[in-house]
């Protein structure tokens, strides 16, 4: 590769960072893999190592390398927290309402159902696991926890880890924000009936009829 000329500096740490990006694709590296050093960098580019050391810096920072001192730079595995970790803090000083989060997840949610069904019934035994344990709950704490880990284990039975990155740190999120709800036992009754339910639709890959039950379900929180 050529140096990069004078006129193409317009910003130069975010043209490096660019050819840092190309490399790694152009080589095939994945995760562990090592890249060149400062100095290679340095040479192969024609920028100083202070641009180089920016740019590394800014590719650590977001997640797509690992530096170690005296070892060099690694690439990482594929992982969307901390980006969109940012995103929604952005999005939350912003002025995001809470209103659009739980449209987000209606909609992941029911795309999630489509998948399982899709993925013809693999994980079907897992989603009957989540149930175990429910005649237990009888504290809006308790619920809270279990209902957390219903949603998180529902859409992590699409077996999709690009998906599940992003639906995660969404989820996380939710939860953080959600205003706090005081149910009675009744109450608590009626939303582990509609875990259920919505788990009996999926095996019966009845997508409509549990996305029915979910839509419900997740209305629950915005009426309270």
């Amino acid at each position: 590769m050529e140096p990069i000329s004078n006129t193409e500096r317009k910003s130069l740490k975010q043209t490096v960072i660019q050819e840092i990006k190309s490399y790694i694709i152009e080589h095939g590296l994945s995760e562990g893999d090592k890249l060149p050093t400062e100095r290679k960098f340095t040479e192969m580019y024609g920028v100083s190592r202070s641009v180089v050391r920016e740019a590394l810096s800014y590719l650590e920072n977001t997640g797509v390398i690992s530096i170690r001192q005296g070892q060099g730079a690694t690439l990482s595995r594929s992982n969307i927290d901390k980006l969109l970790s940012n995103f929604f803090f952005l999005w939350k000083i912003n002025g995001g309402d809470f209103e659009e989060v739980l449209s987000l997840r209606m909609i992941f949610e029911s795309s999630a159902i489509d998948e399982i069904i899709r993925n013809d019934g693999e994980q079907f035994t897992a989603l009957e696991a989540i149930l175990e344990g429910y005649d237990a709950v009888d504290s809006a704490a308790m619920f809270r926890e279990i209902d957390r880990e219903f949603h998180e284990r529902l859409l992590q039975a699409t077996g999709n880890d690009l998906f599940i990155q992003m639906t995660s740190i969404i989820t996380n999120y939710f939860f953080e924000i959600a205003p706090s709800i005081d149910l009675n036992r009744e109450e608590i009754g009626k939303m582990l009936k509609e875990h259920k339910e919505i788990i009996e639709k999926i095996i019966d890959k009845d997508a409509e009829g549990a996305k029915k039950i979910l839509a419900g379900h997740l209305g629950n929180v915005r009426k309270d």
